[in-house]
């Protein structure tokens, strides 16, 4: 073999190696790290008192690159229009000291989907009809590669009871939190 097609032979191979380099997917925020407090969204829910939608606004969201996706953290929010059967959705217990955990993992490197997780999610519902319910838990969902929007939902449980009036008739409170971000995240 020639000099020539040995080194032809060299420059294919690391024209391969560079192609399969290239080709590989990697988990990528962009902007890595992200981080907003305009952030936007809608809480759905459902109790037995009946179904709502909030807007979502004022969401405080920080998410830095992982492995398959990215992770962080929703450190505060406002809930508004929820409807007239309650009185107040209040997320004012999501602080930066109590944050709602974020992650984002894709099912595997490329793939076309992931899951996305919410956790110690807390939401205060008060009814016209009296009660004051502490809900809390985590919400799961699907995500596609290269989203902006996160939506996961779940039944919360009941942690307490705040005010007089009954909320042992509806233990679980049905969420599907929504969050548009200025982000995308893909693995």
């Amino acid at each position: 073999m020639s000099f020539v097609q040995r080194a032809a032979r060299v420059v294919g191979m690391t024209l391969v190696f560079a192609v399969l380099a290239a080709g590989s997917s990697h988990a990528a925020v962009s902007p890595n790290p992200y981080s907003s407090t305009t952030d936007t969204g809608r809480l759905t829910f459902t109790t037995a008192y009946g179904m709502s939608n909030c807007a979502v606004s004022g969401v405080n969201l920080a998410l830095a690159g992982t492995s398959l996706g990215a992770a962080g953290s929703i450190s505060a929010a406002s809930l508004s229009g929820c409807g007239a059967e309650f009185t107040a959705v209040d997320a004012s217990l999501v602080t930066s000291t109590v944050p709602i955990g974020v992650s984002i993992a894709g099912a595997a490197p490329g793939s076309a989907s992931g899951t996305v997780t919410f956790t110690d999610v807390r939401f205060l519902v008060r009814h016209v009809a009296g009660p004051e319910c502490l809900y809390a838990g985590t919400l799961t969902g699907t995500v596609t590669n290269g989203a902006s929007t996160f939506t996961a939902g779940a039944w919360l449980r009941l942690i307490r009871n705040l005010r007089p009036g009954s909320c042992t008739i509806d233990n679980l409170f049905h969420a599907r939190l929504t969050v548009s971000t200025g982000a995308t995240v893909s693995w």
